[in-house]
């Protein structure tokens, strides 16, 4: 039944929707003549001080935080037996609703709803508070698409007692990590993962884990089999795959999921902002000449970002040309032909002359060209290490990088296939954002497919992001392409 008035100033209009531990009222405040929404909270069939605890340490824990992205809790009262917890009325729909009215969303609105979740999520991981009920239904989205995390009915404080001995089970199944369908203490990663799994049923309409009769058996599930791979999520793949890391040591932080879906939400609004725009008759505006990043912000491993062979290789075969061609010229005048060289074209000398140019080494404008050790480049590149060496492998990633964002072909043909999974397209709007690149301090382990560096991207909108990343190759002797990329730690300028 609905109440009238709570605590003597809270004036009930109607429900607006039912959260974990109760449902929640729009009520006019009477006071301060404004809109809020209030809940009972703890109010569980058979209560006990343990549930009134469970019900005090979400008014705490919630009131504790002040985010844009997380509903504010504005008092905390108590009337008779019951627990009120008073908060900001937020006119909305949750992401659950969303997707049963409308339908799954496109990878970029996902993006850009699951950003601001995550930067909700992560103040409250800052803050040592784990909300342990992430869902499509605690998700509110307004107009605009402004996101928050609501619902924080059964988050705790790190340190905090588990508060479970009633055997009641906590969450939402479908959304549970592995860690916690066999049984182990939430964390933050165990966030993480729910919200992987969320942005997973954003975009293909359902949970990763179908909800079953038998919640034992859907957490068996849960426990020993992977996730699907999602087929609508594109940009998006990565990102959630990264999430969902059944791995809680190797699954990202909130704050790296935050980063990551950044970009991709970035990248959906240049696309738009693109396709309204008349193109621009100005070749330096030519997306395909701009420079770079699989993800849209640098925090996480983007999805779209995707490597390329090595540079190396191609500046062997450039000093070669240029060799053949020094020797081309050095034939001809040898034989005293030199003019004649130049004059029928087809002649062995021409091909060669044509192949061997570049804007470091150009044919002598005199009809009869004097051979030197100095035609040849005056910069050779270094021989090439041993292939399967640290250095080698080194080498082929700072390669990559080297001929990125001009030459994105090139990069794409240094990608293996789990790198291109994303598309072309993805790949080639990431890189069209960025103005220029540079990796350094880049370096391996004998014996190992990883390397390490340091990436800095120059956007075209003037930010320099600085990421550390770990890179691992696939292949071998020489024949490497890049497999996965991680960011370990990124910061903004």
């Amino acid at each position: 039944m609905s109440p009238e008035l709570i605590a003597g100033r809270y004036r009930v209009e109607r429900a607006v929707g039912r959260g974990g531990m109760g449902t929640v009222w729009l009520c006019q405040d009477e006071v301060l003549g404004r809109d809020v929404a209030v809940k009972n909270v703890g109010n569980l069939p058979d209560q006990t001080s343990t549930d009134v605890a469970r019900a005090m340490r979400e008014a705490r824990s919630s009131a504790a935080l002040n985010h844009p992205n997380v509903v504010s809790v504005f008092d905390v009262v108590e009337t008779g037996d019951e627990i009120w917890m008073v908060m900001e009325y937020f006119p909305s729909r949750t992401l659950s609703e969303i997707l049963r009215e409308d339908g799954p969303l496109s990878p970029e609105r996902a993006a850009r709803i699951g950003v601001q979740v995550a930067d909700g999520l992560a103040a409250a991981h800052a803050r040592g508070t784990i909300h342990r009920d992430v869902k499509p239904g605690n998700v509110l989205v307004g107009a605009g698409d402004q996101a928050k995390i609501s619902d924080f009915g059964i988050a705790r404080m790190a340190g905090d007692p588990q508060l479970t001995s009633t055997g009641l089970l906590t969450g939402t199944p479908s959304y549970f990590s592995p860690e916690l369908a066999r049984g182990a203490d939430p964390g933050p990663e165990s966030d993480v993962w729910a919200l992987g799994a969320t942005l997973y049923a954003a975009v293909e309409g359902a949970s990763p884990y179908p909800t079953q009769r038998n919640p034992i058996a859907l957490l068996q599930t849960i426990a020993s089999e992977p996730p699907p791979r999602p087929s609508n999520a594109g940009p998006l793949a990565e990102p959630i795959a990264r999430m969902m890391d059944r791995d809680p040591r190797s699954r990202w932080a909130m704050a790296d999921a935050a980063h990551a879906l950044r970009r991709v939400a970035e990248r959906g609004r240049e696309r738009t902002a693109a396709a309204t725009v008349p193109l621009a008759t100005d070749d330096a505006h030519d997306p395909t000449t701009t420079t770079s990043r699989p993800v849209a912000a640098p925090v996480a491993a983007p999805p779209e970002r995707r490597r390329r062979k090595g540079l190396l290789p191609w500046l062997l075969v450039a000093a070669a040309l240029l060799l053949v061609a020094g020797a081309g010229y050095a034939l001809l005048d040898l034989n005293g032909d030199a003019t004649a060289g130049q004059t029928q074209g087809t002649s062995t000398p021409t091909p060669s002359e044509t192949q061997g140019a570049s804007p470091k080494r150009s044919p002598s404008p005199s009809p009869t060209p004097t051979p030197s050790p100095e035609q040849t480049p005056s910069k050779t590149p270094k021989p090439a290490p041993a292939p399967d060496t640290a250095e080698a492998k080194a080498d082929f990633v700072d390669g990559y990088f080297d001929v990125m964002p001009e030459d994105t072909d090139t990069g794409w043909s240094m990608l293996a296939p789990s790198m291109q999974s994303v598309g072309k397209d993805e790949y080639e709007d990431f890189w069209g954002s960025i103005e220029s690149v540079e990796s350094s301090q880049t370096s391996a382990s004998s014996g190992s497919d990883t390397v390490s560096t340091v990436i800095t991207y120059t956007f075209d909108d003037g930010r320099v992001v600085t990421e550390q990343q770990e890179i691992d190759l696939q292949g071998s002797d020489g024949a490497y392409a890049i497999a996965d990329d991680r960011v370990i730690s990124s910061q903004t300028q």
